[in-house]
């Protein structure tokens, strides 16, 4: 399944906005966890992600996802937001669950929010509506579902299915 294209262009739109590596045009180019990790550096202020990269793929994809379950609301949740194997397998809809939740942690642990300016006013829209929901939704006991359910659809309709890739 492939997730709503305004949600991908708005998530790609902030992971280049970090300038943590080259742009990305597409979802799946975040599929070797190397970005991820440097938006957690970035995220803490640290270079501890560092190591991690020269680690292959599946070790990267650990931290990543540790990160993720350990600074959630109620890590104590059995429930893991975030399918190892399905990113593993290439999933575009696993790749943007991470991207979503890591721009969630960055804009709630960041002590100087970022300027929203830079972008143009639709992707700033989307952007407000992602972290709306999250925020709303973190006690959920269904997160995993919404934040897929959530990504393949626009707002209150069923979204254009087509690939999510920048241009």
């Amino acid at each position: 399944m492939t997730i709503h294209a305004t949600r991908g262009a708005a998530l790609l739109s902030w992971v280049n906005s970090l300038h943590v590596a080259d742009p990305v045009e597409a979802i799946l180019q975040l599929q070797d966890c190397s970005i991820f990790i440097k938006i957690i550096d970035r995220i803490h202020g640290t270079e501890e992600g560092q190591q991690i990269l020269q680690q292959p793929v599946p070790e990267r994809l650990d931290f990543v996802c540790s990160f993720l379950q350990k600074n959630r609301k109620h890590p104590s949740s059995p429930e893991c937001l975030v399918s190892a194997q399905k990113v593993l397998e290439g999933s575009e809809l696993e790749l943007a669950k991470m991207t979503m939740l890591l721009l969630y942690h960055s804009t709630v642990s960041s002590k100087s929010p970022r300027d929203w300016e830079q972008f143009e006013y639709k992707i700033q829209a989307e952007l407000a509506v992602i972290l709306k929901f999250v925020l709303d939704h973190e006690d959920g006991l269904n997160l995993n579902e919404d934040l897929e359910n959530f990504l393949q659809k626009a707002q209150g309709r069923v979204g254009a299915q087509e690939n999510c890739v920048v241009k």
